[in-house]
């Protein structure tokens, strides 16, 4: 403090010297500038008031008080300098440390996927399987009136579907069925192996189009199944009349009208089959279906087209036609032996229309379909009959059927989700429209039950088939429990009197 007023006196009496004192100052002022962050920013907003005080004083001059800022401002950036750099230095030592780091942790990932890669072949690859383990009881009739009962155990159906894509317009796939023949033994029989190939869209109009070459689907059964999802009960109605069945050698494209019916599982329940104004399929076929080998020269042309006239306001709503064209698989000679027939093959004709509605919560359906003759070609006439004037030529007979099915989801919850389903079905079918060669040669079937979904497409159903004959039916070709491969109707099978059957059946369907 003496020290400090001695200064001050002798500055006050003019002893002492005044450059050294400013030079003092001067050191002074600069360190502090070089300490003090605020400073930086004081040549934007005008000179430090600290130097406007001291040139007040006379301690520095205007000029003294500018050099002093260039200077100060000077050094600063040199200390910037200096300190990005050593902070660009530790940057990029930690960036070093760090893409060091992520290269082991990337060689031990690469090493990892390696060891895991998936092989060229399964690259593609699906495996599923669809089943139906089959529990009925009931009774079949014989003749006369008389039954028998059954209770048994089965697999209705045993698919293990293998598909590759090979590229993305070349796919195969390989499903063999497991079925139960004649002598009581499982066996595996092919069901579909073809080469699918995926031609581009022809404009907005044809689009999404697959060509199946092989052994692949006709053009009604599966889309008939993916609107009622209840084959695992029994084959659909002109199947079960045993019209024809589901798959055959030969040549087909599909497609669909306008492109893809936008959110279609949520709108309609199902996004098979989903084209935006329909679909269409057409076909060359065999025409001996999957089970049965060729036994003419004749191809069969299948077609279907399916319409959606109103995609936006209501998508669930679809008109389809299934026409058909060829000759049975079997000949006036092999139905007739030893009696001179000629080898001739009967006609096999199809109309089919059905109207369908489907919705998240309820399906709908009603068809119609009349056909002359079948795929086996045993729906004849008997060659020879007095009064008939048919020569040696055994003439297909025209059928008729209709049939009206439903289903729907009800507002039911069971472990947080509604899984119960309950379903309906009526066939109706007239083996011999016209009456050539009997009067009742008809059946009725009724088919109802519940169904418990339990994931996605595995579910359980619970249900009962009851069917009325007429009294000419006879044991009619084609599948379920109404007989093999003999012909319809005849003047020796008239009045068979097959009267009633029934079966309560329980079914669950594996699906993955």
């Amino acid at each position: 403090m003496k020290r400090n007023a001695a200064w001050k006196g002798e500055l006050q009496r003019g002893g002492v010297d005044k450059p050294r004192f400013r030079l003092w100052l001067w050191l002074a002022l600069v360190s502090a500038l070089l300490l003090s962050g605020p400073f930086l920013g004081s040549a934007q907003a005008g000179r430090d008031p600290l130097l406007e005080v001291l040139i007040k004083k006379g301690i520095l001059t205007a000029e003294e008080a500018a050099q002093i800022e260039k200077e100060a401002r000077a050094l600063e950036r040199v200390r910037e300098q200096q300190v990005e750099q050593k902070v660009k230095a530790a940057e990029s030592k930690v960036v070093e440390q760090v893409d060091k780091k992520l290269a082991a942790v990337d060689q031990k990932v690469e090493k990892k996927a390696e060891a895991w890669k998936v092989p060229e072949a399964l690259k593609g690859l699906k495996v599923g399987t669809l089943a139906y383990i089959d529990y009925s009881t009931g009774s079949r009739p014989i003749a006369n009136g008389r039954s028998t009962g059954f209770n048994q155990w089965t697999i209705g159906r045993g698919y293990l579907n293998v598909q590759k894509e090979i590229t993305p317009w070349l796919h195969v796939r390989y499903t063999p069925d497991l079925t139960l023949d004649a002598n009581g033994d499982w066996k595996l029989r092919q069901k579909y192996v073809y080469a699918e190939f995926r031609p581009p869209n022809l404009g907005n109009y044809l689009t999404h189009m697959k060509c199946e070459l092989g052994l692949g689907h006709i053009p009604w059964l599966d889309f008939e199944e993916h609107i009622n999802p209840y084959r695992c009960q029994g084959t659909m109605a002109v199947e079960r009349a045993g019209v024809f069945n589901s798959a055959d050698l030969g040549l087909n494209i599909r497609g669909y009208f306008g492109g893809r019916l936008p959110e279609a599982k949520k709108r309609v329940g199902d996004d098979h089959y989903d084209g935006l104004y329909g679909s269409w399929h057409v076909g060359l076929y065999n025409g001996g279906g999957y089970h049965a080998p060729e036994r003419n020269h004749n191809k069969v042309i299948e077609y279907r087209v399916t319409v959606r006239p109103l995609p936006q306001h209501l998508p669930g709503l679809q008109a389809s036609y299934f026409g058909l064209y060829g000759k049975g698989n079997s000949s006036s000679a092999a139905n007739f032996a030893n009696q001179g027939m000629y080898d001739y093959f009967p006609d096999w004709l199809v109309h089919l229309g059905m109207l369908s509605f489907q919705h998240p919560r309820i399906i709908l359906t009603a068809q119609m379909f009349a056909t002359k003759g079948n795929q086996a070609g045993n729906w004849t006439t008997t060659p020879g009959i007095p009064g008939k004037p048919i020569g040696q030529r055994a003439n297909s007979l025209w059928t008729r059927g209709y049939s009206v099915f439903a289903d729907l989801k009800l507002p039911l919850k069971i472990f947080d989700e509604e899984r119960l389903h309950v379903f309906y079905r009526t066939d109706w079918f007239n083996a011999d429209q016209d009456q050539v060669i009997s009067k009742s040669a008809r059946y009725t079937k009724l088919i109802t039950g519940v169904a418990c979904y339990i994931y996605k497409k595995n579910f359980i159903t619970l249900g009962y088939e009851k069917t009325w004959y007429g009294r000419d039916y006879g044991r009619i070709g084609g599948t379920g429990f109404n007989g093999t491969s003999a012909r319809v109707a005849s003047p020796a099978s008239n009045g068979t009197r097959l009267g009633q059957d029934d079966r309560f059946q329980t079914v669950y369907q594996i699906s993955f």
